[in-house]
């Protein structure tokens, strides 16, 4: 598999001063750290997320061999500084922060799970991009999929996220995922039999529970598989605070948009699925792109994540946003 690399590229942007004695215009200022096989990026000293590029294993008692896994986020940051997503959760060892695996993608007639690590997984091999901004932070990064043991990937992901700084309410966080087939059969990804599993998912900490799913058709109280809406966010309750959440929106450039892919799941899980019930095939050389922002909230209603959502849309359609 390929060698650990940490290219020194990342850099540190100072604040702006005007030049002027009676105004002073503050930006905040974005860093990003590596310590062992991860990467964390900070907003005034404060952690906003850590890119785990290196394996990380699971607890003592679960099946280390099977379970070891990378390319994903976690810790995620609420904007209150609590850690808001979980690994290794005891009822799906497989869940990790936020990811973004297939469990039936089949390779000349052989299954590669990376959803539930089933003999094959991603495997960092360089990064592409590590760049801190006066108003943002975007790292770069190409993982292959392997299966366990084989020295050759049979799919290569190129992922760039994108992390605003922080406004009152709110931090976006936009994702741009490409897949590409660089073995020599095709590739068919799919989402899992009769339940349609397969994206880009948020696994929140179960003790947070309940949880509630707010969508562009109002409350989801039912588990969903599929559901007709562009936008999804889960929130829950936190005492004498408003009520933080995370939302996932559909870029319009995705296919199909708006995909009715999304998996809701109260015991704690967030994911929009595509192809969804679908199947798509990528012959060698071929590639697919999805993008999402994932929009980490605290104190924000449904009719404010809908403006949010169509200003993002409306961003997008423009030519302006990632």
């Amino acid at each position: 598999m390929p060698a650990y690399i940490v290219p020194a590229r990342a850099r540190r942007i100072a604040v702006c001063a005007l030049l002027s004695l009676l105004a002073v215009s503050a930006h905040a200022e974005f860093t990003i750290a590596h310590t062992g096989g991860q990467l964390t990026i900070y907003e005034d000293g404060a952690p906003v997320l850590v890119y785990n590029h290196g394996l990380v294993y699971p607890p003592e008692g679960v099946d280390a061999e099977r379970y070891a896994r990378s390319s994903y986020i976690h810790p995620l940051y609420g904007l209150d500084g609590a850690v808001i997503t979980e690994d290794f959760p005891a009822d799906h060892y497989h869940h990790r922060g936020v990811f973004w695996t297939w469990p039936e993608t089949v390779i000349g007639g052989r299954k590669m799970d990376v959803w539930t690590l089933v003999g094959a997984r991603q495997v960092y091999e360089r990064w592409l991009l590590q760049e801190v901004e006066e108003d943002q932070v975007t790292v770069g990064v190409e993982n292959g999929w392997f299966f366990d043991g084989e020295h050759l990937p049979k799919v290569r992901e190129t992922i760039h996220f994108t992390v605003h700084p922080a406004a009152e309410h709110h931090r976006a966080i936009d994702f741009k995922l490409r897949f590409t087939n660089v073995c020599q059969e095709d590739v068919v990804f799919e989402g899992a039999k009769d339940k349609g599993y397969g994206g880009f998912s948020f696994r929140p900490r179960a003790e947070n529970k309940p949880f509630v799913f707010d969508t562009a058709q109002g409350v989801s109280v039912e588990d969903a598989l599929s559901y007709d809406t562009p936008w999804a966010s889960v929130r829950w309750e936190k005492e004498g605070a408003p009520s933080p959440g995370v939302a996932i929106f559909q870029h319009p450039s995705n296919p199909g948009f708006p995909h009715p892919g999304w998996i809701f799941r109260h015991y704690a899980f967030l994911g929009v699925c595509w192809p969804h019930e679908q199947t798509h095939v990528l012959k060698p050389g071929d590639f697919f792109e999805l993008q999402y922002r994932l929009l980490v909230h605290q104190g924000v209603d449904a009719a404010a994540l809908a403006e949010l959502f169509d200003a993002y849309v409306k961003q997008n359609e423009a030519g302006h946003g990632g």
